[in-house]
This record gives C-alpha cells, structure tokens and sequence, in this order.
C-alpha cells in the first residue's frame, strides 16, 4: 500500500522556494527604485543667506591702510546641483562667499566677484554651482585714519530742589577718545558724548558710562570698523546751589544826605543765580554801584553791570541792573565862599592859593540849612606831597553843622614855590 504523505513533500517544497525567488526579486527591485530615485537622480538646491567674507582683508589694512567701509550686501543666494544624497545635507552655514581683496590698491568703490568655499563636510567633487544671486558685490575701500575727538557730557534725570547740574561744567577721564576707522566714517564725527542719568541730585558726584558718537545734528552714529583707545569715560558732574538773590546799591553819605533822606529803586530787585554751595550760603544781596551822595545834587536813572562773584552763574540772565533815586527832607543853596585854605606844606616849600573864591553848593535838613551862613563854610587844601603849581583836591567843611555838607568837588588852584 502507498504513502501519499510521502509522495507530496517534493512539489510542495519546490512551490515554496519558487514564492522566495518572487520575493526577494521584488525586495531588490523596490531597494533599486528607491536608491536611484532618492540619491542618485540629479536635482538642484537653492541656498540662501550665505555669508560674505573677505580674504587679503589684514594684509591690504597693514599695508596700505586701506578697510572695507561698506558694502551692497552681507550674504549672497547660491544654487548648487548635484545627487540628493550629496545635497541633502547642506545648509547655508556650510558655504562662505569668499571675496579676495589681494589686488585692491587704492581707495573707492569697486564691484567684486567672489567664489564659494564649502566646508570640510561637503563633497565638493559631487557639487556643480550654479546661480549666484547677486553675481558681483560692491564694496567702498576707504583710507584708513586715526583722529582725537573731544568728550561732551549730558545730564539726564533730576536734582533735587535748590540744586542744579551744569552739563558745561562736566570734567571727563580721559578728556579726548583716540579713534581710527575709515575716514570717511571719520568725517562724520562731529562729538563724542557720554550721558549720565541720576535723580534727585544733591551733591557732586563721580560716574563711568558709555559714550556714543554723535553726528553735526547730535544724531548717534554706529560702525562696525571702528576702533576707540577707551570704552568707557568717567565723569565728573559738578552740581551747583540754585539761589535767588536781592540786587541793592552802597549809599556813601555826604553833601548833607544819607541813606535816611534817598528813595532808590534797583531793577530787577532779584536774581537767580547758581554757584557753590559754600559761596552761595554767604550771598545774599549783590551791590550793582557804590553811589557818594555827596556827587549828586539830583540824579538821573543810571545803568550798572551786575558783577558777580567768581563761580557764580545767573541763570535768569540779567547781566545790568537800572538804578533810579531821589533826594527827600533837604534843602539846598549856593555860597561864594572866600576862607580858602591849605594844611601840610612840604618842607622847604611855600605855597599859596591862586583863586579869590569858590562858589559852593552846601546842602542840608530843611531846619539846618536856613541856620548856615558863609562864614560857617571854609575850603581846605591837603599839599601833603604836592611840590609843584597845581590844582589840588579839597575838603568843605560846615562848622557847626555836622548834618550839611557841600554837594561837588572844589579843587583849589594851589602856587608851591621852593624856598632859596
């Protein structure tokens, strides 16, 4: 009897390495597409923002001053061919768009090709370029300078009340920033300032800060190529008292008149003025004129200049002061007096008086002068050191009246003869 169980293994085994064969056919067809469809077709891939840089850059600075001042553009966009494989890796950081600056001999612009440099990473053999936008990049070439530009301070922020800072005023450490960059981004530096912020200043004080380069306008400026000596600056910011101060004038009695028999105005009455504290602590009337009473029989508005003490600003900016006075509760006349005298004759010298008389205008209280009489009057001559013919200065006296006294000046015209 047969064995069919037997007799079917052979067919069924044949079956199934037949069902191997198809997969494994299959297997290498679908690896095959899928190589050849994800690394080996060609493609192409467009980078963007791919950095400018430069070579030659230290050598053309270090030999002829010369700098890149400015240029069209800082990254370029590149296409590059090649298989998917080779592509799929590369990023825009991969590649430097490299400008070689070996032949620049002069300042100007210039509009320069470059090539692309890829990194160590890339397959470079496996890549074609393609297009490069843009094509060319301008570049300004500028000289090289070097210059020294004074330090201006601001103040921002408040003092307290009283106080005040003058910017003018600011002292700095160093005094002057040493620049160097192109010069044409040199020619547009027209300051360099440092501001300083605080509030509620009282005092003076001492602060470092930055400073800024400022254009003809005051507007800031920025550059990438320039260099400073110094970063920092350090300040030193004054701060003054801010005070207001009476204006009066010095009244020198005489002529019969003090202060009591004046009516005077000073305009303005007050200023505003700021200084140091110290100073300002002990100031506070300002005299605009020293005014001898005794010169005036009346007088007209005059004009003086307000002189004040060193350190001491006004702010409110009166710089003179107008005076108006009047004389009250006196009386006055005129007397042609004859007792005309001199006092210390020089030794071996004899003098003499030259004129007969003077008339002299004596002025007093309304119930002294009625009293005065020309013999009450007489004029005194000092020769102390005089010992040639001259007109000499004199006192007026009004005996017996201590409250009148003469309004002017009566020189006496005095003979000084050397005794033989």
């Amino acid at each position: 009897m047969k064995n069919d169980t037997g007799a079917k293994r052979p067919g069924r085994l044949r079956d199934s390495r037949l069902l191997w064969a198809l997969l494994s056919l299959c297997a290498a067809v679908m690896i095959w597409v899928y190589y050849t469809s994800n690394y080996s077709v060609a493609e192409t891939k467009t980078l963007y923002g791919v950095e400018v840089t430069f070579t030659g850059q230290e050598a053309m600075r270090d030999t002829l001053s010369l700098v890149v001042s400015d240029q069209d553009v800082s990254t370029v966009n590149v296409t590059l061919s090649g298989s998917r494989r080779d592509l799929s890796g590369i990023t825009s950081d991969d590649i430097k768009a490299v400008v070689n600056l070996s032949n620049i001999t002069m300042p100007g612009y210039r509009t320069m090709s470059y090539t692309l440099s890829y990194d160590t990473s890339v397959n470079q053999a496996s890549i074609r370029e393609g297009a490069k936008s843009p094509s060319t990049i301008g570049l300004q070439i500028s000289k090289l300078a070097t210059r020294s530009f004074p330090v201006t301070g601001a103040f921002e922020g408040s003092t307290a009340e009283g106080y005040m800072v003058d910017a003018a005023e600011m002292t700095f450490d160093p005094a002057a920033v040493t620049v160097t960059g192109p010069e044409d981004e040199l020619n547009q530096i027209a300051k360099v300032q440092v501001t300083v912020a605080r509030d509620e200043v009282s005092a003076a004080f001492t602060a470092v800060g930055n400073y800024v380069f400022l254009d003809d306008e005051d507007q800031p400026l920025e550059f990438e190529d320039v260099q400073a000596d110094v970063e920092t600056v350090s300040v030193n910011v004054p701060v003054s008292t801010v005070k207001d101060v009476d204006l009066d004038v010095t009244l020198i009695p005489g002529g019969g008149a003090t202060e009591a028999n004046v009516i005077y105005h000073v305009k303005p009455e007050t200023i505003t003025v700021a200084g140091d504290a110290a100073t300002l602590d002990a100031l506070n009337v300002i005299s605009v004129a020293n005014i001898p009473l005794a010169n005036y029989l009346t007088f007209e508005p005059a004009t003086y200049n307000i002189v004040l003490p060193n350190g001491v600003e006004c702010l409110s900016g009166e710089t003179t002061a107008t005076v108006e006075m009047e004389f009250v509760g006196l009386e006055y006349g005129l007397f042609t007096v004859t007792n005309l005298s001199y006092i210390n004759v020089p030794d071996g010298y004899t003098a003499s008086v030259m004129d007969a008389n003077k008339v002299v205008t004596v002025r007093a209280p309304a119930d002294v002068f009625s009293q005065i009489a020309v013999n009450n009057i007489r004029i005194v001559a000092d020769l102390s050191g005089v010992t040639t013919t001259s007109r000499v200065p004199t006192t007026v006296y009004v005996d017996g009246f201590e409250s009148a006294g003469a309004v002017g000046t009566y020189p006496l015209y005095i003979r000084m003869e050397e005794n033989q």
